[in-house]
């Protein structure tokens, strides 16, 4: 029996975060974290399609939010803590400006370099420079024999984004939400049915859905109680989807 928990809070709170696991008591880390304040503060000087700063634009929606914050200041002691408690594969996003950072913190756990291709990536408004058609993916693996299910092809998926307008169309979604074919093929190429899958940036919960869809139990943490409520609808409605409703937090 699979169990998918969303916790409110803070993954770094000593108490109801991640330092209440135990060590090795995580299958996999499947995480999608804040990227750096460089990129967020380079984001927000960039002029939008309006030709001006307004944060209604699209773009704005969908990397500039104040409300999801940076992740540099906190990269050390989360990367620490999911060392500490994984049993096998780490995947975590990020902007490519601060994936060497993550690869550092990783240390002798750090595999291999991976990246989420947009083919429907945004264009470069201002046409001086290319557009970013991508985004890093920093994945390693706890000592010991290593396994996935991707066979010996790349660490490359190539997995449209979500559309910015639809964004504004929904205003309670998450600003930066992931794709869920995306994350069904990261859930599907490193874990196996029935173990746990861990994510201390929930978000909207994209990553519990594909758990949920795939057969993988599922424990994260959201710290904002809008983006939480919508995490814990979304997984409750893919259980009711399937018939496979618990009754369970």
């Amino acid at each position: 029996m699979t169990s998918h928990v969303v916790h409110l809070g803070d993954c770094l709170d000593p108490v109801g975060g991640l330092a209440g696991l135990a060590d090795k008591s995580i299958d996999h880390v499947i995480t999608d974290p804040p990227y750096s304040r460089d990129l967020y503060l380079k984001f927000r000087k960039n002029k939008g399609a309006r030709g001006t700063e307004s944060i209604e634009t699209p773009n704005h929606l969908a990397l500039a939010n104040q409300r999801i914050g940076a992740i540099d200041d906190i990269l050390d002691e989360v990367a620490a803590q999911l060392c500490r408690v994984v049993r096998r594969w780490i995947v975590v996003f990020s902007d490519a400006e601060i994936a060497h950072r993550w690869r550092l913190a990783l240390g002798s756990l750090y595999v291999r370099a991976g990246v989420w291709v947009k083919p429907n990536a945004v264009p470069q408004i201002s046409g001086d420079r290319p557009a970013q058609g991508f985004e890093s993916m920093t994945i390693g693996h706890a000592p010991g024999p290593k396994r996935w299910n991707g066979g010996g092809r790349p660490a490359v998926w190539s997995v449209n984004a979500t559309n910015s307008q639809a964004l504004l169309r929904d205003s309670a979604d998450h600003p930066c939400p992931k794709p869920l074919d995306l994350m069904e093929a990261l859930v599907r190429d490193f874990t196996d049915a029935g173990e746990t899958i861990l994510d201390p940036f929930a978000g909207s919960g994209t990553t519990g859905v594909a758990c949920k869809r795939l057969g993988r139990s599922f424990i994260g943490w959201e710290r904002d109680p809008k983006y939480h409520a919508i995490a814990v609808k979304r997984i409750e409605n893919t259980r009711e989807q399937l018939g496979l409703w618990t009754g369970a937090a």
